[in-house]
């Protein structure tokens, strides 16, 4: 009983089994077919985008040869401005070496005329000083032979001179002595113009030589008055009369070559004198001797 059951739901179920796969091959036809469309579509659409590829790597070939031709047009202006940039450049060295060369010249020929304009003041101060110095040669030659014949002078002067000492100190030997009109015992004695310069060179005293005449009322002889009186020839007498401090002194009948003394209180503590080497007529030529110190005579 359980089989026949069996085999009758088994062929009741065979009865479904032929529609279920006659569906399940339709479907799977359909869908082959749905996916034969499809893949067809797929490769349509890869075709296009492969054209579409084709058409890109096209434009892009284009591109890249249109742009090689336009690098290379701007490497030959790069070239070209670059070319021109050098010139340029060059043409500004040159442009500044011309300058510089320019300035260069201008400040060398303003030194080299600087210079020579000093070269040649110094020239002119260098011939200055060769003329001075030809100047002072001829000076100091000339000062040589000077000095040569000076020096020739010297020595004839110095033997002049020892001569006048020896001269002096012989006619100083011969010189005397004498006690004047007032008992004063007096310095040395000149009886001539000659034993007078011996006196002078001694230094002792002041000497003042005078020629007094009658006609002379008064004369001024050294700080003293003088005037004369009397001059015998003969007898080798003058008289004479002297004003000393305001005082009148007479000195009567003195002899040639006598001291004639008095003393000037007011002047020095030595006596003056008068000493008369020559009487003529009316004439009478001498000295008058004074103290070198001038002290007040107490």
């Amino acid at each position: 009983m359980e089989n026949s059951n069996n085999i009758t739901t088994t062929q009741s179920g065979g009865k479904w089994v032929l529609p279920l796969v006659g569906a399940a091959l339709a479907i799977s036809l359909g869908f082959n077919a749905y996916q034969g469309s499809r893949i067809q579509t797929v490769d349509q659409q890869v075709a296009a985008v492969n054209t579409q590829v084709a058409e890109l790597r096209q434009s892009l070939t284009k591109i890249e040869t249109q742009t090689g031709t336009q690098l290379s047009g701007l490497r030959g202006d790069m070239t070209v401005v670059k070319t021109e940039a050098e010139k340029i450049a060059k043409d500004a060295a040159r442009g500044a070496s011309w300058t510089a060369q320019s300035l260069a010249q201008r400040h060398a020929d303003k030194l080299a005329a600087k210079l020579s304009k000093e070269a040649e003041g110094n020239q002119k101060l260098v011939a200055e000083l060769n003329t001075q110095l030809s100047e002072v040669k001829s000076s100091a030659e000339q000062s040589s032979t000077q000095l040569s014949g000076v020096s020739t002078d010297v020595k004839q002067v110095r033997t002049d001179v020892d001569a006048t000492r020896t001269e002096l100190q012989n006619t100083i030997a011969d010189l005397r002595r004498a006690t004047g009109d007032m008992g004063v015992m007096s310095g040395l004695i000149a009886t001539n113009s000659t034993e007078l310069k011996a006196l002078r060179e001694l230094g002792d005293r002041n000497y003042y030589e005078f020629r007094l005449t009658k006609n002379d009322k008064v004369k001024k002889v050294g700080d003293i008055m003088l005037s004369l009186k009397k001059a015998d020839v003969k007898k080798s007498r003058f008289t004479m009369e002297l004003n000393a401090d305001d005082r009148k002194i007479e000195k009567k009948d003195k002899t040639m070559n006598e001291p004639v003394q008095f003393y000037v209180a007011s002047k020095a503590r030595q006596p003056y004198e008068i000493v008369v080497n020559e009487i003529t007529k009316d004439t009478v030529v001498g000295y008058l001797s004074t103290p070198k110190v001038q002290v007040s005579r107490k």
